[in-house]
């Protein structure tokens, strides 16, 4: 049972939900109902929270508002308040340099954030607007389980698969794009080939976290062939640079066919997205992602040295957000955003455009079949699907050839010249091209506004927008007008970041993971990033019904001569520190001691470790090994690896939950 303290006009008031309540909703029994329970009550605190203090909202306000979500059902509620939200921002659109609300929006006479509307339309107020964004897309992302969800991915999935069985390619496009590539990508070498396992699943089931996957890494005639013995294409050079087996398999010895071979097919599964629609993705081999691991790192060093640089950086998404914000104000910048993205690339047009110095790799990682919910096995023609290590550079790299594909025809379109566009094409125009991208947004005669391209998120120069669209729908790719914003739209989002006309009104949504099983990592870090985002927003109801909610558990641990604790997690000033951020640090509930060999107090409380964690005997031996690979990495700039020296006596699989005593 969830008790939720509101202040209301008529004074404080309590509002208690039950399990007898949440049944009524008809939500299955499990994950999803701890979930909806927990989320309802807080978003009946939220509602509390309103900028507008001067009106405290009556309590019957709040009991229709629960009764229409028991009415109407939690999924179809959020749904319909999400279409809310979008149309609100939807409308908004840019008169010069100001911007206009829009036309009068009748649906918010049935939600509880009408006062709030009302005030917002007569005034503008765009913290008043905030909220309202906010509270309606709230629920968007709830973690929700439904077998209809995955069977309507599945059905996505394979009509993605039949239009690229279908799609034949534009020879004008191909040998375009493989022009572009040629220029703005510089030859793939290797310089130092430092593997390593991804932190999510693969395919062999049973194989979970660091320690399984050592022990089920097998020998790929593919890898071997043409990474190994061939580098990259270049037969009998492995050697000399770096590519030696003992150089990068934590057990050589057994780096053979005859200690057992690795599967080359993904297994498709469904993860939830949000209450519309689950997410498809597949579970790469284990060997084959970790060589795909190691050549990512590798493209991102090549991108990071060639014209790309300028547009695509994996490792940060603020570029996109600056120029969706910028848009926004201006009209000038066009935010993007495709249906399917990472099924679209198919296979067949990687083959023809990428440099064949990259091919290599990229195929020789690759798996080509997908096993399928039902068992079977299927020939795929889509690249890489989500999972893969090369799926997101690889859409990265297909994304931004088009956008400066899309430049080279509007500059085409403007020379007035007689010659062919496959004949104007060359090398040195395609320079030329890349260097009218302008840096920072702005109106420049004769250059464009700057791009950014983050995976399937693109940030262009509006004047490019029609003919991108037309290029990606020829390559097979589905535009999502739907999240696309240009024009005299006064709304951007790219990356997560949402703006109108140059304010940032990003929402917080509720994204607490894994309810039903509290003392775990996953649904404490999710749980303590949404009570201290509450806190930066001051939410002041939301923050402290979320802080009793998870400082009230039992803990599975016992006080030195107590039965049991309660509020395990530390309170912290620092958001860089994990603990629940608080104006002080009263941790006089922790217990505390002092530690004569550090002289320092400490007290114990629940902690997020990522260490790495053994059994002893031989298996130290083979970690100790793989430890020393990933240090190397390390030493080199690579720090996405998770090294750690702790080592223990069991395997967690990655990040945990720790009992421990901490600096007070």
């Amino acid at each position: 049972m969830h008790e939720v303290l509101i202040r209301t006009s008529s004074g404080r008031r309590s509002i208690k939900l039950d399990d007898d309540w949440c049944n009524s909703l008809s939500v299955p029994v499990g994950d999803n109902s701890e979930s909806v329970l927990l989320f309802v009550a807080t978003w009946i605190a939220l509602l509390a929270d309103s900028p507008l203090k001067s009106s405290r909202k009556p309590l019957a306000l709040y009991h229709r508002f629960l009764n229409g979500i028991r009415d109407v059902g939690v999924k179809s509620i959020v749904n319909d308040y999400s279409n809310l939200a979008h149309e609100l921002v939807k409308n908004h659109s840019l008169m010069g340099a100001d911007s206009s609300i829009g036309a009068w929006i009748d649906g918010f006479r049935d939600t509880p954030v009408f006062f709030e509307y009302i005030h917002y339309y007569r005034t503008g107020d765009i913290e008043v607007l905030k909220y309202l964004y906010a509270f309606l897309n709230f629920g968007k992302k709830l973690e929700f389980v439904d077998e209809a969800f995955n069977e309507a991915a599945f059905r996505s999935w394979l009509d993605v698969e039949k239009r690229l069985d279908d799609l034949v390619l534009d020879d004008v496009d191909v040998s375009s794009l493989k022009t572009i590539l040629s220029v703005v990508l510089p030859t793939f070498t290797i310089d130092d080939f430092r593997p390593k396992f991804g932190p999510g699943s693969v395919m062999e089931k049973g194989v979970r976290g660091r320690i399984d996957k050592l022990r089920s890494l097998q020998f790929d005639p593919y890898v071997d062939r043409f990474i190994f013995r061939g580098h990259i294409g270049m037969y009998g050079c492995g050697g000399d640079h770096g590519l030696d087996v003992s150089k990068v398999i934590p057990d050589p010895s057994h780096w053979s066919p005859a200690c057992g071979v690795s599967a080359r097919d993904s297994r498709l599964m469904f993860v939830p997205k949000n209450l519309k629609v689950a997410r498809s993705i597949c579970m790469e081999p284990n060997t084959l992602m970790f060589f795909q691991q190691g050549i990512m790192r590798e493209f991102l060093r090549c991108i990071k040295g060639s014209l790309l640089s300028r547009f695509v950086d994996i490792n940060d998404q603020a570029r996109n957000r600056f120029l969706a914000q910028a848009g926004s104000a201006s009209s000038e910048i066009d935010t993007i955003d495709l249906s399917s993205a990472s099924d679209s690339v198919s296979l067949d047009l990687v083959r023809k455009i990428f440099p064949a110095s990259w091919l290599i790799p990229m195929l020789a990682t690759r798996s080509s079949r997908v096993m399928l919910p039902d068992g079977s096995v299927r020939v795929v023609r889509k690249f890489a699907p989500m999972g893969s290590a090369l799926c997101f550079p690889t859409q990265c790299i297909v994304f931004a050839s088009v956008c400066i594909y899309a430049a080279c025809l509007h500059a085409y379109d403007s020379s007035c010249t007689t010659v062919s566009f496959s004949d104007w094409l060359v090398p040195s125009k395609v320079t030329e091209i890349v260097g009218l991208f302008s840096n920072d947004p702005g109106y420049y005669l004769g250059a464009y506004q700057p791009l950014a391209v983050y995976g399937d998120d693109i940030c262009v120069d509006r004047r490019l927008t029609p003919i991108i669209e037309s290029i990606l729908s020829r390559l097979g790719f589905v535009v999502n007008v739907g999240k696309s914003f240009v024009g005299s739209d006064a709304f951007r989002e790219s990356c997560g970041g949402y703006y109108l006309g140059g304010h940032d009104i990003t929402p917080t949504y509720f994204r607490i993971r894994g309810v039903a099983r509290k003392l775990c990592a996953r649904h404490v870090v999710s749980h303590v990033h949404l009570i201290n985002e509450c806190f930066g927003r001051s939410w002041h109801n939301a923050y402290r019904f979320l802080r009793h909610s998870i400082t009230t558990w039992e803990c599975s641990r016992r006080y030195k001569n107590k039965a049991s604790a309660r509020n395990a997690i530390p309170y912290v000033t620092d958001s860089s520190r994990f603990g629940i951020l608080a104006v002080a640090a009263p941790n006089t509930h922790l217990e505390s001691r002092y530690n004569t060999a550090y002289q320092r107090d400490e007290v114990r409380s629940w902690t997020i470790s990522h260490e790495v964690t053994v059994d002893p005997g031989e298996l130290l031996s083979l970690v100790d090994k793989y430890e020393h690979v990933r240090w190397w990495a390390s030493r080199y700039g690579d720090n996405s690896t998770g090294f750690t020296k702790s080592v223990s006596r069991s395997d967690t699989g990655g990040a945990g939950l720790r009992w421990r005593w901490i600096p007070a």
